[in-house]
């Protein structure tokens, strides 16, 4: 036999503020309304029903019409048991029996009309209340949005006048020869980060429109994680960053250069907000049917109020993290929308502030799904970052 429980929404059970206001409140109401009718002395004849009709009244606004018809049942049971053996004149009539009825319709159709006006009432404060907080947010995604545009024509503008200040500087002989290799190499590397910027901005429009595409075969996932780590291995050797490595075998079904693109940005992600000297570290290994990669690093972590929105469009707790780092933040909806293309998931946690931070991919070990374009949510996801 199952036992009843208090505090659950589970059909058959009663949530216990729910069970209070509909069964609990109106028998008190109702007794409350029948000691004020004995304090009162108002026991003679049938103005005797009429005090327990706020009660009812009360009842209902707090109970609902659960709450209404309890507080008229124990209305008249209390009036039953109090009230009628002492009226030695009362006696069942034909017009006592109408008074009778004539208290409960009164009751019922209070408790009914009560209950649907505290129904009007609470619906129009909801609506209010989600009126507030969409025009708040609406308000806080044109911000983002703005900031986004303000610092995607930096990023776009910054490695350009690079590039035309070096070639400038070449073609009119204004560069020393042993300099020449320094500056095409200058060149290049500026060049690759506008191509990266690029890249992130058609892959989000390709994900928004749903034409990102994916070429599902089977790989070894650690093989793919070693080519992530070599092609970030100079940037981590720059910073003196340690990196640590567990990675398993494991053969799974997907898109090699997708999720080659998902782990080099949870890496450049990594390293672009741990310290230098800080430790990296990759793990590949499998849980049940899903295999998983995760991040970990010894950065500035993440706060817990700013964790829930890490993935959200736009969003960045301090922006000029990024602005020195370089890059649009578009990283993180890349990884989240790949990985959901591959039918899996990435989540995010983390100690706190300057208290590192860990990203866990799980991908299924059957592997992407079978067509060759990838059904993507309509929004990309914002980017990573810290307070």
């Amino acid at each position: 036999m199952r036992a009843f429980t208090f505090g659950s929404g589970a059909a058959g059970m009663w949530p216990r503020s729910s069970w209070m206001s509909s069964f609990v409140l109106p028998v008190l109401v109702s007794a409350t309304a029948l000691l004020l009718v004995v304090t009162l002395d108002v026991f003679g004849g049938r103005l005797v029903f009429f005090p327990f009709v706020p009660a009812v009244m009360i009842a209902a606004w707090h109970g609902g019409r659960t709450g209404g018809l309890t507080a008229t049942l124990s209305s008249l049971l209390l009036i039953a048991i109090f009230f009628l053996p002492m009226a030695a004149q009362w006696r069942a009539t034909p017009g006592d029996v109408f008074v009778l009825a004539m208290f409960v319709a009164v009751c019922l159709s209070v408790a009914w009309l009560t209950a649907g006006q505290r129904s009007a009432v609470q619906a129009r404060e909801r609506a209010l209340r989600e009126a507030e907080a969409a025009r708040h947010d609406a308000e806080i995604n044109g911000r983002l949005k703005d900031q986004f545009l303000a610092t995607l024509s930096h990023e776009l503008r910054t490695p350009l006048n690079a590039v035309l200040g070096w070639a400038r500087m070449l073609s009119t002989g204004q560069v020393d020869r042993s300099k020449v290799e320094a500056a095409l190499a200058s060149i290049e590397r500026n060049a690759q980060a506008q191509k990266q910027l690029v890249d992130d901005l058609l892959d989000v429009s390709a994900i928004v429109s749903g034409r990102m595409r994916l070429e599902p075969r089977d790989i070894d996932l650690a093989d793919v994680v070693r080519g992530a780590i070599d092609s970030v291995r100079l940037a981590f050797e720059a910073r003196q960053h340690r990196l640590h490595q567990d990675l398993e075998p494991i053969q799974i079904v997907g898109d090699a250069d997708r999720l080659r693109q998902v782990v080099w940005n949870l890496l450049s992600n990594a390293a672009k907000f741990t310290p230098d000297g800080g430790d990296i570290t990759v793990r590949v290994d499998r849980l049940g049917t899903l295999a998983r990669i995760a991040v970990r690093d010894t950065g500035r972590g993440i706060g817990a109020d700013f964790l829930p929105y890490v993935f959200e469009p736009f969003r960045q707790a301090d922006s000029s993290i990024t602005r020195a780092s370089g890059g649009l933040g578009l990283g993180l909806a890349l990884v989240r929308h790949l990985v959901e293309a591959h039918g899996g998931t990435v989540s995010v946690s983390s100690d706190g502030p300057r208290r590192g931070a860990t990203f866990l991919v799980s991908l299924p070990v059957q592997g992407a799904p079978a067509h060759l374009t990838a059904d993507l949510p309509a929004s990309p996801a914002g980017a990573r970052a810290f307070p």
